[in-house]
Formats: C-alpha cells, structure tokens, sequence
C-alpha cells in the first residue's frame, strides 16, 4: 500500500468532510439561533416524549429522566435499517463500538464501551443478557441482528449499580421488544440484498386477540467476503438463523403474563489473525438460547409488582475446522429478579431483590506455539450473587425532588457490598437539571478467575461516579442536552505486561457531552451530538484513553427528512483523536486517528402494506477500523467495509 499516497488523498477528503461538517453546524447554528423556523403540528414525535424505564425502572418521559440516556425508537429502526444491535449502538453518543470486520462474529469481538468503561449491564425486557466467562463478558451485538422483533433501544451512560448491581459502571444498554397490545392479526415478510452477497429474509406474524397476544418471527441472514475502503479483500463470512417467540395474556387490566424464547445460531468466517494481506481462513460457530417469564401484577393504582425469571445459553466453537487452535465456550446463566414498586403523587418508591449465578460448563482453548500445544480448560465454575435494593423518589417542594437509593450485594467468593446513590433533581416543565453522587462495585468474572490469563488475589473493584446534567427545552420544537461526570474506580482489574490479570492503580475518566435537537417542520428534522473522554494513561509506555483504544471526541449527526411517500435519513459520525496503541502510533497514518464516517438511506411507502428502501453504508468510501489493538499497516488488525449497498421490500398483510 502506498501509504504515503493515500494519505494525501484521505487528508484532502478528511479536510473537505471537516469543512463539510462545519458548514453544516454553522447553517445549522445560524437556524437554530437567528433563523425562523416552522412550528410542527406534533413536536413530541420527535423531541424527548418517548416514554423509557432504563434510568428509574419505571415508566417516565425520556425529558423527565434525571440521567443521560439515548432511545433507539422504532422510527429510527425502520428508516435506518441497521444490520445488528451493534450497527445500532454506533449511532449512540458516548458508545463505542470495536468490531472485526463488517459482521462482528469472533471470539473477541464486539467489546462495547459506555463512558469509557467495559463494565456495562445488557437486559432485554429489563432482564440481565450479559456472557460472564466470556472474554469481553458483555452479550455481542451482533448476535442480536433481527431488529423487527424490537420496539426500541434504551441506552443509560453513567453509573446505575444501585438498580442494576455489579458491571454498571458505565451504563446499561436495555432492549425493549415489541408486543401488540391492540386487537388484530399482522403477518409481514421481507427481503434485503446487497454488496458482498448481501443476503436477509425476515418473516414475523404478531397480533392479539381475546386477551392473548403473540409474535413468531424468523429471520436468516448471509455474508461473504467484502473489500475496504483501499479495495484489499476481507476474509468473511455469515450464515445466521434467528427465531423468536413471544407469547402472551392478560387477564384484566391489572394482570398479565409474557413467555419468550430466542434461539440464534450462526456459521462464520473469519482471518486467522486478521491484517490485510491475511490469507488464512478459520471457522466459527454459535448456538444460543434464551427463555425468560415475566409477571405483572398491579394490586392497586398505587402498588405493583413485576416477576421476572430467565435463563441464558451460550455456546461457542471458534476454529472449529483447526483441533490444533480450537476455542470452545459453553455458557449459561440462570436469573431471578422480583420488584415491588409504590406510588403516589410526590413519591416513588422501588423495592426488590436480584438473584443470577453465571455457569461456566465447559471451557476449553488450545493453542500451537513453537514450544508446543497449549491447553486452557475448566469446567463447571459458577459465580452467584444475590442482592437487594430500595431506591425512593419524592418531592420535597415544587419542582424538587431527591431519590436515594442502596444496594446490598453478597457474592459466592467476594463477600458483600453496599452501594449507595443520591440524586438531586429540578424540573419546571422547561429545564430538567439534576446531580448525583453514584457508587459501584465489580466482582471478578469466571474467565478473569480461571483461564490461562487469570489473575490469583484478584479483589473486587469499587468506586463512584458524580455527575450534573440538564435537559432544556428552548421552545417546544428545540431541545438541547449537557451532561459532565467523573468516574473513580479503585481496584481496576486490568491485563498486565505478564498477559495475567491484575487489580491496577485507581482510575479517573473525565467527560462530557453536549446536544441539540431541532424540529425545523413536521418533514424536517436534526440532531447533533458531541461527546468528549479522558482517562489518563496507566503509564508512561501508553497512550491516554486505555492506550488510545477510545478516541478523544466523537460527533454523532443525523437528518431526517420525510416528503409524502418518501423519507431520507443521513447520519455522520466523527471520530476525533483515537491514536491507537503508544508502541504503534508512529506507523498509524493520521487519517485513521481522525475521520468521518456517512451513511445515507432512502425510503419509499408505496401504501399502508408495502415499503422499501435503499441505503449506502461508508457512503465516502473510507478506509478505517472499529478495532484498534494494533493499526500498523502491515500488522494484525481488522479493517471495516467499503462503500457497500442495501436494498430491500416489506409486504405486511
């Protein structure tokens, strides 16, 4: 590769996509601040009216939330068309995402990050998803890939240990499924091809009818190879299946009860060590389950309770093909969570106890080195932790409230915890402003304990976070966010120079977020975010920001503009300052620590029964990577795809 050449060539795109984005904030600016703008019929479409339950547990106006969250509606899933969960976080400000190669299935892959952290919750239906004993310890995004089953995505960034316990520290990433609740039969197929042999079938059929309520729903889903943005050839590969199966009933207004099953197997492919002259292919294999039942009962208008029991299988077979390196996981985890909530006018109060025991059943990695084969194996491990929390918000005069909650932690070989929290809140209808004072506390996970890279002594990590934010709305169409924290953390588990685990030095991230929403007209709308991170380096041989891995800053921008039949969304996304590993940053070109990203996709609704649409990922074609252990040109990395294409029809009947 011409590096030196393509350097030019990207340095003038990336400064004629910077000017681009400037010149869209100051039109946008200009607008906004001194512009006039047409008054929609139904601002709260748009702006901060979706009703979530991740920051509280209970139902509230995302505006009202003393918190910073992100919601993923159904609109924005419908017109964006993302390929998987992960696809989907990438648009969230203050998630990062490290992917290999387009799908992200590996061994390895789709480790997230919430405000700089590892240490995240996953839940579906509010449910807890997340793999302990895997590598990363968080559900992979990429398993979650059939987004017609979804009603929204509620993203919490900030510490929420209180009501979620161990692991959310930097946030909670909630997936609330869909269930009709209105009488009716709906069946809808689909099918999207595109670049790379492109290739997803989607069938689901949900209704409700007499107090039952259901939804069956299958989807399959291929890949191959794909090029970059340099035109090199990936080695990649899917072939996934997805089944889902929600059943229902609702015995009064005040009683119901929901089983659902998930079942996601897939075949991948993927370059035995990545890097873009790679020729080696290897072969993966996935077979999960997931079932849970949840009750509601409401006793009367002030008091109900919600009964959830789940239980999660994993099972894993990376390089399957090779018994030389084979990487075998057989997962699972068993959960019970029961939560009591009362209210009233100027009260509310959450009770409630949560119970899971992670399982390791099988664990087993081989590995051929020019010393010999290596074989990492334990097998029926399980960590279990119970725990109990209250948290209460009340009113203590107008427009003020304060909510503090404790958390009481006992563990299988840690001990027990108490974690406390306090939030302090104002909210007039027009400004939301709150402060709070958040406490955590992270156990160890099975494969930080008992693999090969495990660590002996290693203790609990603890800390807390502060945070100040505002929701602020300046009319009724124009509605700007600001959030600022600081996270302590003692204790930090972290991999060592001697490839174990170790309980590092104390950890401060500092950061802060700003953004804006405007609704120009019922056709037209904006959203510009920007969010900035700094963890200070462990030491002096790495970079800031857990050795450059995180960039520095990052925009997230989206239009949306819909004429009739047809709707047009376009979103951009900046990653500023992301260096890569210290010992490597001298060979990583500046136009991979700096650079913009487009995708743009163009819907169509023939009728109330048929829709479709086209949409350009990479629409500039950039050469980048989500991946960021080692981004030497010639080394071991993952880089992501080119310019590629979708397009796709939805019949529903």
């Amino acid at each position: 590769i011409n590096i030196k050449s393509s350097e030019r060539k990207s340095s003038m795109l990336e400064k004629s996509m910077g000017i681009s984005a400037l010149m869209i904030a100051l039109v946008t600016g200009n607008v906004i601040w001194g512009g006039t703008a047409v008054r929609a019929e139904e601002p709260q479409q748009f702006l901060l009216d979706e009703m979530v339950v991740t920051a509280s547990r209970i139902e509230q106006k995302e505006f009202d939330t003393q918190a910073d969250v992100t919601v993923i509606t159904r609109k924005d899933l419908e017109e964006k068309h993302y390929t998987d969960l992960g696809d989907a976080l990438k648009d969230v400000p203050g998630v990062n995402l490290q992917n290999y190669g387009a799908s992200g299935e590996n061994y390895t892959s789709n480790r997230l990050y919430i405000n700089g952290s590892p240490n995240i919750v996953v839940l579906i239906d509010g449910m807890r998803s997340n793999v302990n004993g895997s590598v990363s310890s968080v559900l992979s995004p990429s398993e979650f890939s059939n987004l017609d089953t979804v009603e929204r995505i509620e993203v919490l960034k900030g510490s929420a240990s209180t009501l979620y316990g161990s692991d959310a520290v930097g946030g909670v990433i909630n997936i609330i499924t869909r269930k009709d609740s209105k009488p009716g039969i709906k069946t809808s197929v689909s099918a999207i091809g595109g670049s790379y042999g492109k290739q997803t079938y989607r069938f689901m059929n949900r209704g409700n009818q007499d107090g039952f309520y259901w939804m069956a729903s299958a989807q399959q889903n291929k890949m191959n190879d794909f090029k970059d943005g340099r035109g090199n050839k990936v080695i990649h590969g899917v072939d996934s299946k997805t089944y889902d199966i929600q059943l229902g009933k609702k015995f009064d207004e005040n009683s119901e009860i929901t089983f659902k099953y998930n079942k996601y197997k897939s075949d991948y492919e993927r370059p035995a060590n990545g890097g873009l002259k790679e020729t080696i292919r290897q072969y993966g294999q996935k077979d999960n389950e997931k079932f849970s039942l949840q009750w509601n009962r409401n006793f009367n208008d002030n008091l109900s309770n919600t009964v959830s029991l789940y239980r999660n299988n994993n099972k894993l077979r990376d390089n399957h093909k090779d018994l030389s390196k084979i990487w075998l996981m057989d997962l699972s985890t068993l959960g019970f969570t029961n939560q009591i909530t009362y209210k009233n006018k100027d009260n509310t109060l959450i009770a409630g106890f949560d119970f899971y025991q992670d399982r390791v059943n099988d664990y087993s990695s081989t590995s051929t080195t020019s010393s010999g084969t290596q074989t990492d194996k334990y097998t029926g491990k399980h960590l279990t932790n119970r725990a109990y929390f209250i948290q209460d918000n009340f009113k203590f005069a107008k427009n003020w409230n304060i909510t503090p909650g404790v958390r009481y932690t006992s563990t299988s070989q840690f001990g027990s915890n108490t974690s406390k929290s306090i939030t302090l809140g104002y909210n007039d209808g027009k400004s939301n402003i709150y402060t709070s004072y958040k406490e955590f506390f992270v156990s160890p996970n099975q494969y930080q304990l008992y693999s090969k890279y495990g660590g002996s002594g290693l203790k609990p990590s603890e800390g807390r976070t502060i945070e100040f934010g505002v929701n602020h709305n300046f009319t009724d169409d124009f509605i700007g966010t600001f959030n600022i924290y600081k996270t302590k953390a003692d204790n930090m588990i972290a991999f060592g120079n001697d490839s174990k685990y170790h309980n590092i030095s104390n950890e401060t991230t500092y950061g802060w977020s700003v953004g804006l929403k405007k609704l120009f007209s019922d056709k037209f709308s904006t959203n510009v975010n920007y969010t900035n991170i700094r963890i200070p380096a462990v030491s002096a041989s790495q970079n800031e920001n857990r050795d450059g891995y995180l960039p520095k800053g990052e925009f997230n921008i989206g239009f949306d503009y819909t004429l009739e039949k047809f709707n047009t969304n376009l979103t951009a996304r900046g990653i500023i300052n992301r260096p890569g590993r210290k010992v490597n940053e001298g060979k990583v070109p500046n136009n991979l620590k700096t650079f913009w990203l487009f995708d743009l996709a163009l819907n169509y609704k023939a009728d109330k029964n048929i829709k479709g649409f086209i949409k350009v990922n990479n629409l500039f074609d950039k050469f980048y990577t989500d991946q960021l252990y080692n981004m030497d040109p010639d080394g071991s990395w993952y880089s992501a795809p080119g310019r590629n294409f979708q397009i796709g029809m939805e019949y529903t009947f």
